[in-house]
């Protein structure tokens, strides 16, 4: 039997009045894999801090039975260490500068940070999303690392390749709860929606119960009514004594059936109200007559250079991006794909835009939002899209109703970030450009985005590491290596 590593029992976090985290039991193993999952600001860092003995629970007690080391999300790379603290062949294996932790991308901060992590062996190790900013070279060389580390790991991450190869387990954290999921993600989901499948049944049938209550009360309350009409009549009326003893039998039944319906009525009661199992409905963004258009290939490059610095990034590349296609650029970091895209954005030399392109644009970072204005307000003001798709856009993301009147400057990063891509979507355009949009947002968010991205009428171009996203999303898929932009998925002249 593998040793214990860890155990919480009866753990209650709060914050302020709000029940963050709660746990009965949960225990883990020496080569337990666990990925943690759950929406922006449900506590799945908490969690962290917490195994780790940073923050401490209202109550309940943590026991950890290792040492665990504890790779942090954000951390500032001037107070981590000096290179004789790292192992200098992890370091090479990265390909990441050993002398220096000044103007390195956040790519290198990540991997090393990774580098530390992995140096100072531990029992245990805590991981953060540590799959941020990295590309899809460093992300497979992560996961060969982490498959032959010997130990218990539990890590938080957005990225369902990264949590697909590696864990074995999954706890979800879902309105404080926290349950527990055999298997990695795929097979998460798989359980997630039978559980759904099966709370529809549930919930189907019992309304088909409350519907067959509600018919048999109104019946006998009809029944009783119709009773009490015909004793009235006959009060009124004169009756022979031997008739009187029939006049009290239908009292009698009279009574009996206002009893069976009051006791139909407690079984409705009993069955309380049916929670309906919430599906949301594709939503559906039509395009203006105004910004449709026919053009092959709205956006063409012939013969593009680009520069940065001194330093050759695309070197007399060609391209064609075709209409209302969804299309994905690829390649490891610092090879250029940020910079293609804003040089397609200024319509740099050798890129050829129709004239009636529309672009509407996000990249990295665009969060920081400063506006007073209600959440509903402030993306009206932005779009020619009816105000229930708007609705539906902030549904898909998240947002409750009630939320919807909060000033977007009092937002957190996460939620910012949504609204940032809302915004997006609903802002007149034709063509849409996604600069890393999977970046800092929880899988929810990403599901979907993919939705928006699937549904959106007009041409796509965005960038990603996320390799499940670019799969399910991209009808095309190019990508950058050694100055040159190839053609790795798709046609386009299909």
């Amino acid at each position: 039997m593998e040793n214990l590593s860890l155990e919480l029992k009866n753990i209650e976090m709060n914050f302020g009045n709000k029940e963050l985290l709660a746990a009965d039991y949960l225990a883990v193993y020496q080569n337990d894999r666990i990925g943690i999952v759950g929406r922006n600001g449900q506590g799945k860092t908490t969690l962290l801090n917490l195994i780790q003995g940073n923050v401490a629970p209202n109550s309940g007690k943590v026991n950890r039975l290792v040492d665990f080391n504890y790779f942090k999300q954000i951390e500032e790379m001037s107070d981590l260490f000096t290179n004789e603290d790292l192992d200098v062949a992890l370091l090479n294996r990265l390909s990441i500068p050993i002398n220096t932790s000044e103007c390195l991308s956040g790519g290198e901060e990540t991997k090393i940070r990774l580098a530390r992590a992995l140096s100072d062996y531990k029992m245990g190790l805590l991981m953060d999303e540590p799959t941020t900013h990295l590309d899809g070279e460093s992300i497979r060389f992560l996961i060969e690392e982490l498959k032959y580390y010997y130990g218990t790991l539990i890590l938080v991450s957005h990225d369902r390749y990264f949590l697909d190869q590696l864990v074995t387990k999954i706890w979800e954290i879902e309105e404080g709860s926290i349950n527990e999921y055999p298997g990695n993600y795929s097979d998460y989901i798989v359980q997630k929606e039978q559980k759904r499948v099966e709370k529809a049944k549930i919930a189907e049938k019992a309304n088909k119960e409350k519907q067959r209550l509600e018919q048999a009360i109104e019946q006998k309350r009809k029944q009783a009514k119709k009773m009490s009409t015909i004793s009235e009549k006959n009060k009124n009326k004169h009756i022979k004594p031997d008739r009187l003893s029939s006049s009290k039998q239908k009292d009698s039944v009279q009574k009996a059936v206002q009893k069976s319906a009051k006791a139909l009525e407690t079984r409705v009661t009993q069955l309380g109200e049916v929670e309906k199992v919430a599906t949301l409905k594709p939503i559906r963004f039509p395009m203006r007559q105004a910004l449709e258009m026919h053009n092959r290939f709205p956006i063409m490059g012939q013969t593009v250079t680009l520069y940065a610095g001194e330093k050759l990034l695309l070197d007399r590349v060609d391209f064609q991006f075709s209409l209302g296609k969804k299309i994905a650029i690829t390649g490891d970091n610092g090879t250029g794909k940020s910079s293609l895209l804003q040089h397609i954005l200024n319509g740099g030399e050798g890129v050829t835009v129709s004239q009636k392109v529309r672009v509407s644009f996000y990249k990295q970072m665009d969060y920081k939002l400063k506006d007073t204005t209600p959440i509903i307000d402030y993306l009206m003001k932005q779009t020619d899209y009816p105000e229930n798709t708007v609705r539906s856009v902030l549904d898909h993301l998240g947002f409750r109703q009630t939320e919807l009147s909060k000033p977007v400057c009092a937002l957190s990063g996460g939620e910012a970030t949504r609204i940032s891509l809302a915004v997006v979507f609903i802002r007149p355009s034709n063509v849409i450009v996604l600069d890393e949009p999977t970046n800092f947002i929880d899988i929810q968010t990403i599901e979907a985005l993919e939705s928006f991205i699937k549904h959106y009428p007009g041409t796509v171009v965005f960038t990603s590491h996320d390799q499940y996203f670019v799969e399910k999303t991209a009808d095309q898929i190019w990508k950058v290596t050694d100055q040159t932009l190839s053609l790795v998925k798709g046609d386009v002249y299909s």
